[in-house]
């Protein structure tokens, strides 16, 4: 953790190291549901084999508030909350090529309760491709999903499940479990232009009407 208040000269703030390799994180001034944690900065890490939440609100004494695996890990890659905080989507990278199912699998954890989060359902999509980076914005899912493209989900209500409502394929000649296509996307210009970047194909400007 980095103190970036005079940008010109940031500092070192801190540190989390407990639960080991931390590959990417996603860090919120929580304002609920859980009023245990209300006013509190937290970061939901994904960490190779678990969902792991911290609270960092202290820099200097980061705590660990929950750590929790799940049937079927082989690279905890990346995930994000939904608006409402209530849940988060979370994908494996690795899960598609060393299952027997290789479908792309996108999990929905519970995350009402930070020292109890558990997973709802999964969602498989058609396509037999890697997962990489998902953000999400309103009642939407937009997901970089390597070989698949990008993969828009509708999340209105992720406790049923999740739909496809919409894609850009990026690599129309490549369907399979490669590290080709398109790692991650930006969703969140207020135009509604979707910035789609890709491994081997360049730069793709996008706008969804799903």
């Amino acid at each position: 953790m980095v103190d970036i208040r005079n940008p010109a000269v940031p500092q070192y703030a801190g540190c989390f190291g407990d639960d080991g390799y931390v590959h990417d994180a996603q860090c919120v001034n929580y304002n609920g549901p859980d009023p245990n944690f209300l006013n509190r900065e937290i970061c939901f890490c994904y960490n190779e084999d678990s969902l792991t939440i911290v609270d960092v609100t202290n820099k200097a004494i980061p705590r660990q508030v929950s750590r929790v695996g799940y049937q079927g890990s082989q690279y905890t890659h990346q995930g994000w909350l939904i608006p409402s905080r209530t849940h988060l989507l979370l994908d494996d990278e690795l899960d598609e090529i060393e299952n027997a199912n290789h479908h792309t699998r996108t999990m929905v954890w519970d995350v009402n309760d930070l020292a109890k989060p558990f997973i709802v359902n999964s969602f498989y999509n058609e396509e037999e491709v890697i997962d990489h980076n998902l953000y999400t914005l309103g009642n939407r899912a937009y997901l970089s999903n390597y070989c698949g493209g990008l993969r828009i989900y509708d999340i209105t209500d992720v406790k049923t499940g999740l739909s496809e409502v919409g894609y850009f394929d990026v690599s129309p000649d490549c369907s399979e479990t490669k590290f080709l296509g398109t790692w991650s996307n930006y969703p969140y210009f207020t135009s509604g232009t979707i910035v789609v970047n890709t491994i081997d194909r360049g730069l793709f400007i996008v706008r969804s009407k799903a």
